[in-house]
């Protein structure tokens, strides 16, 4: 019960902390998808209403925190944790080039979907100019997602209660 009532109030912080990780080192040039990791590894290791809650909030957060376009963030956060969810069930997530790969086609994913529903909503265009940056960052977030995934696994246990 703690971890729904302590969810909406850990996934500001965390949208909070990606901002400013994203504007300290980065100079607002880069966002780095310290959410969308989240939302991958619990898709890997956490069951499966847990996992959606945290998508949602998580979702929800980046939403209203972000400002884009309403709603793209939620549904994007809900499909990378459903996917890998269900790809854990096939492959074994223990490996480091599966992370790898698979946080690479999540921010690939999630840019694709963000520059289409800004075309269909704003008729805004920027695929071309978009795409080196769209793959530096997958790259990164991609090569970074095992660090992070370590990580997790070792205070890993602030994610799960005991079921007493």
């Amino acid at each position: 019960m703690l971890y729904y009532l302590l969810l909406p109030i850990a996934s500001v912080l965390l949208i909070v902390l990606q901002s400013v990780m994203t504007d300290v080192v980065f100079s607002s040039r880069f966002v780095f998808e310290l959410s969308l990791l989240v939302t991958i590894y619990a898709g890997f290791r956490l069951e499966f209403m847990r996992g959606t809650w945290l998508a949602l909030v998580v979702g929800l957060a980046f939403d209203c925190l972000s400002g884009s376009v309403p709603g793209v963030g939620t549904l994007i956060y809900m499909v990378v944790f459903w996917s890998a969810f269900y790809i854990s069930d096939w492959l074994d997530t223990e490996k480091t080039h599966i992370i790898v790969t698979f946080s690479f086609v999540c921010v690939l994913f999630k840019e694709t979907l963000v520059i289409f529903f800004y075309y269909l909503a704003f008729e805004i265009n920027v695929l071309a100019a978009a795409y080196p940056v769209m793959v530096i960052k997958a790259l990164i977030i991609g090569l970074l997602a095992p660090l992070f995934f370590y990580g997790m696994d070792r205070t890993g246990w602030l994610l799960y209660e005991d079921k007493v």
